[in-house]
């Protein structure tokens, strides 16, 4: 099996609350510390945030929102269309990955779910939001998922479930991952994981909460056709 050599994650901060159910920390890590944005989804609601016809930067999707927190969504052609699924107001645009990758989706009542779509397919059931990445990096019993021979290092981004049910945005806003480090990183990470899936890295990676002093500001480094959104209630 392929075994990486990746640097592993070491807390350098505790949680810092920025607003009502979300809080912030980082974790040390070569270049940039990792920047991690944990939310409560009984606090907030999650909305995917859908216009390829006019892609904008993370940063104006989440001022057009009005965001407490913002995350780029999973890949996209050049048209600006999702290659796999994507869930918008109940609004389903894209295929299904088959056989690979994770969904993450939040039903009417708010509930979030993220899983792997090797080990329960999308049926087709309703849900109000939902977003597809590849490829599964954490799995359920806390393991690393990837372990492909790629080298690339790149920025990286995710989001995983805690094993409260809490909901993590996670961005590495320097190349210092390859995808294989990426999966090992978050897989060590005290951060009490128990799923977490890739989405778009490299210039599409941003994380944007508010607050001067305490919030992030990662912008994408190209307009995108959607993202992951987090308003209040």
């Amino acid at each position: 099996m392929p075994t990486t050599t990746g640097p592993m994650p070491a807390p350098t901060e505790v949680w810092h609350t920025i607003a009502d159910g979300i809080e912030l920390r980082q974790l040390e890590a070569p270049v940039l510390p990792v920047q991690v944005a944990r939310i409560d989804p009984s606090k907030v609601r999650f909305v995917v945030g859908y216009d390829p016809g006019a892609p904008r930067m993370l940063s104006a999707w989440a001022a057009q929102y009005s965001a407490l927190a913002a995350i780029n969504g999973g890949f996209f052609d050049q048209q600006g269309e999702p290659v796999a699924l994507l869930i918008s107001d109940q609004r389903a645009i894209g295929a299904s990955y088959v056989g690979q990758g994770g969904m993450f989706a939040v039903d009417e009542s708010g509930t979030p779910y993220l899983w792997a779509l090797s080990e329960r397919p999308y049926d087709g059931s309703p849900f109000a939001q939902a977003v597809q990445g590849w490829p599964l990096l954490v799995r359920t019993n806390g393991e690393a998922a990837y372990t492909g021979e790629d080298p690339q290092r790149a920025r990286r981004s995710a989001i995983a479930l805690d094993r409260s049910g809490r909901v993590l945005f996670i961005v590495a806003p320097a190349a210092s991952f390859s995808l294989a480090e990426w999966s090992q990183f978050l897989a060590a990470a005290d951060l009490d994981i128990a799923i977490a899936m890739n989405l778009d890295g490299g210039s599409s990676t941003g994380l944007i909460t508010p607050g001067e002093q305490t919030g992030r500001l990662i912008d994408s480094l190209v307009p995108l056709p959607f993202a992951l959104l987090v308003l209040p209630l």
